[in-house]
């Protein structure tokens, strides 16, 4: 059995639903995978969830709100950095908090922090890899340490996991997604027959659309998703300037009913491609028409999906994936089982 200590740095809906799903899951992770797995902190801006040994859900909320008046566990104007005093290194830092796509803090700051002391890490938030993907990843192949973020980059949709092992030896050659499930449904319900203004009130009132979606249907996270991926499988340093930008705010309801008519759907792609002659990889986000023919076309809903064309195993595609906070969630357990687990 190996041990393996979590800090969660962020607690909002996607760090809750992991240390939920975390807690869901802890005999099967002890059964198939020979892991015990504890979270031993939570940091906030302010202090920290911290009582030197593992927590339970119930020690940092309560009535689904945090809890930090009266609880014994909560630490105020503790620092990240002292939360690794007292734990040997080998642990796993979970990053959650809100991404910066400016500064990428503080994310940033807890994944470099956590690589100098002997920690891994796993992240949701995108903002640090969107602003400094090759400075942790240079840093993560110094310290000897594993980066992972395949919640970073479409949830539980496996983008990752498909274009840097299962494509291992691959010529990629352009990659293609719908990597965003809220705007995904807003199309989806505009070509049913709703206006761009009843489709997002719609999914928001269904917890699909965030209260301010601009990060969604300008087009922004998609942005941030195909860069990642990009750079990951490509071993790229683009930068999110690079990438043209246009997403589906105010979009035209005559327009997607129009495709849909002539037996097509527009999609918000996420398209990377390499220029003229093999040049530097271009990267696009745009509401696009696409045939019954695109593997892309039964993607509906709050569903993602990626298609990559290869020179020897031609075109792979994956879709579906639960495009939720538990589905961030479970990406990242993915990510640490796959940092700790044994070898086949």
């Amino acid at each position: 059995m190996k041990s393996v200590h979590l800090v969660v740095t962020g607690f909002g809906n996607v760090g809750r639903a992991f240390v939920s799903l975390l807690r869901e899951k802890r005999d099967d992770l002890t059964r198939r995978y020979g892991l015990e797995i504890d979270v031993v902190a939570v940091a906030k801006a302010d202090g920290c969830f911290f009582n030197g040994r593992p927590l339970d859900v119930r020690q940092i909320s309560k009535g689904g709100s945090l809890w930090t008046a009266g609880n014994p566990a909560w630490r105020e104007g503790m620092s990240f950095g002292d939360l690794f005093d007292g734990w040997e290194p080998g642990g796993c830092l979970v990053e959650c908090t809100l991404s910066d796509l400016r500064t990428g803090e503080p994310g940033f700051s807890y994944i470099s922090q956590a690589f100098r002391r002997g920690w891994n890490a796993v992240a949701a938030s995108k903002g640090a890899l969107v602003v400094s993907f090759r400075e942790l990843k240079d840093l993560a192949a110094e310290t000897g340490l594993s980066l992972k973020f395949s919640g970073a980059t479409a949830a539980a949709l496996p983008t990752l996991d498909v274009g840097m092992f299962s494509l291992a030896g691959t010529r990629i050659e352009s990659i293609q997604g719908i990597l965003n499930g809220t705007t995904n449904y807003i199309l989806t319900r505009m070509a049913e027959g709703l206006d761009y203004d009843e489709a997002l009130k719609e999914a928001q009132s269904k917890g699909i659309a965030e209260p301010d979606p601009a990060n969604d249907v300008e087009g922004w996270d998609s942005a941030s998703k195909i860069l990642l991926i990009t750079n990951a499988c490509l071993d790229g340093d683009h930068a999110l300037r690079d990438v043209h930008v246009k997403g589906i705010a105010g979009l035209s309801a005559d327009f997607v009913r129009s495709a849909a008519r002539e037996g097509r759907v527009v999609k918000l792609m996420a398209t990377a491609a390499p220029g003229r002659k093999g040049g530097r990889w271009s990267l696009d986000v745009r509401p696009s028409v696409l045939n019954a023919t695109h593997p892309l076309f039964h993607v509906s809903g709050t569903e993602k999906g990626i298609t990559f064309l290869t020179d020897s195993m031609g075109t792979v595609t994956v879709t579906g994936g639960r495009s939720s906070p538990r589905g961030a969630a479970a990406a990242m357990l993915k990510d640490i089982i796959n940092i700790y687990r044994r070898p086949f």
